[in-house]
């Protein structure tokens, strides 16, 4: 895969009217458009509930804006979802119209208004963030469970799976990203488990996703083990750049090996937050440009041909003018850096 600066998105956005969210992706990004996740149009959007369904005991509530398992119901409804899991049953881990709006506006327009992409972009909630923020009824975490975590796991990649499969009637070339907010937990002193626990359920999707023909990418928009993800077999690793260069350039050695593999980075250097309103294209592609030649110094290179430029995260948060302006800039910065 070759990937010189095109820009693409990580998925939220705070819009309600999918029509108008797809028409600002479909104008902005020609190259790789995504599907986008509307959280302010229904709870059911959430990035936490999106991807619930099909998960043996979810209870949503959308007055309380909450979601939860009732573990009693999980227990007595796990083998049939492992059985649908072994039949490679993805049509029951489909994610429903109401659960989705963004992605069922955005496949029904692509053909007429994209049709120059290269790829198309998707995503799942990862299962670490999943099965971290999602709790059972005494409000213990998922990833505590190793029945659940594997259970979520395995929900995960399959609607992955459905959904490369849908992807693929509007483009044979389908990038997926795994939404990991909650990594920047692991190893702290917050988060008990065992890091097996954690890359295991990581390459169990990053495997079901190549299974199907597409490439996988994770995002995550804090300070991590960056190791942990460069050494996985993951075809693109998404970060805040924004904020964040400096930690990640500490393992230079691990990137120049992530990026001699084939690998891509999606540099997130376009600030997800009221930063974007003090910065212009031109400032953000020569923060960039700077650190790169950084990079470079170190003897890692190859950026023209593995590198994308996303938001540093989702923008599912701001106002919509604000979201409007970062997705604006995101194209005009990669513009700049292609050329």
């Amino acid at each position: 895969m070759k990937f010189n600066f095109e820009a693409t998105g990580i998925g939220s956005l705070p819009f309600k009217d999918p029509k108008a969210a797809c028409r600002l992706i479909f104008d902005n990004f020609k190259s790789i458009p995504f599907w986008p996740q509307l959280n302010n149009r229904s709870f059911k959007e959430h990035m936490y509930c999106q991807f619930s369904e099909g998960l043996p005991g979810v209870v949503i509530d959308e007055t309380k804006r909450a979601i939860y398992i009732d573990s009693k119901e999980a227990s007595s409804g796990m083998e049939k979802v492992y059985q649908k899991y072994l039949d490679q049953d993805v049509d029951y881990f489909k994610i429903s119209s109401s659960f989705a709006e963004g992605f069922y506006e955005f496949t029904g327009s692509f053909k007429k208004e994209a049709p120059s992409a290269k790829f198309v972009k998707g995503h799942i909630t990862g299962p670490v963030s999943f099965a971290l923020f999602v709790t059972d009824k005494d409000k213990r975490s998922l990833i505590y469970d190793k029945d659940l975590f594997d259970v979520v796991t395995k929900v995960l990649a399959m609607k992955a799976r459905w959904q490369i499969r849908e992807l693929k009637k509007l483009s044979k070339d389908v990038i997926i990203f795994i939404d990991e907010p909650y990594l920047v937990s692991i190893g702290s002193s917050y988060v008990n488990i065992p890091i097996d626990d954690v890359t295991r359920s990581l390459d169990e999707i990053f495997s079901a996703i190549r299974e199907e023909g597409a490439l996988s990418g994770v995002h995550c928009c804090g300070n991590t083990d960056w190791p942990l993800l460069l050494k996985r077999g993951v075809d693109i690793l998404n970060f805040d750049a924004y904020n964040f260069m400096k930690e990640f350039f500490l393992y230079h050695q691990d990137i120049k090996d992530f990026i001699k593999r084939g690998s891509t980075i999606a540099w997130g250097i376009v600030p997800s937050s009221s930063a974007v309103d003090s910065e212009s294209p031109e400032s953000v592609a020569e923060k960039l440009r700077a650190a790169l030649k950084l990079l470079k110094d170190k003897g890692v290179d190859g950026f023209l041909v593995s590198s994308l430029v996303t938001s540093s995260c989702g923008l599912g948060t701001l106002d919509e003018q604000r979201a409007k302006r970062i997705i604006e800039m995101v194209n005009r910065v990669s513009d700049i850096l292609k050329n």
